[in-house]
């Protein structure tokens, strides 16, 4: 039964990974930013792989336990559940709302390129903190 729900988990990754990358469509070459638009969509999915993985390793063999004694400001993970929430919301948004700038859409695909590759370094720097149990 454990195998069968990390074969779900990782099918259903690996659609949503899919059908990100048709949406994207990350090597359509826009003629006026070219580079930008490439970067900003290239490190988006890079950023989803990483993200999708902790996500996994979170589901799976995550060691971390509730414990109802600590106050929500000892916690030492607090830091990383933000860091996660931050890190679902911010590169998503950044990717659906590119189309409302027009003048300014280069800066804003390079400023959400080096967003997407922080909160990358960020995840990386979790999945390497954490004690994982498999």
């Amino acid at each position: 039964m454990n195998l069968l729900l990390h074969l779900i988990f990782i099918a259903t990754f690996i659609f949503l990974f899919v059908v990100s990358i048709i949406i994207l469509r990350p090597f359509r070459v826009h003629r006026k930013r070219a580079v930008s638009t490439i970067a900003l969509k290239v490190s988006y999915l890079v950023y989803l792989l990483a993200f999708l993985l902790l996500a996994y390793l979170v589901l799976f063999y995550s060691g971390i336990r509730a414990d109802e004694e600590d106050p929500a400001g000892k916690n030492p993970f607090l830091i990383y559940y933000v860091a996660v929430i931050l890190a679902f919301f911010v590169p998503n948004l950044g990717i659906m709302l590119r189309r409302k700038f027009d003048k300014l859409r280069s800066q804003y695909n390079l400023i959400f390129t080096v967003i997407n590759v922080f909160t990358t370094l960020v995840l990386i720097f979790i999945m390497y903190t954490m004690s994982w149990e498999f």
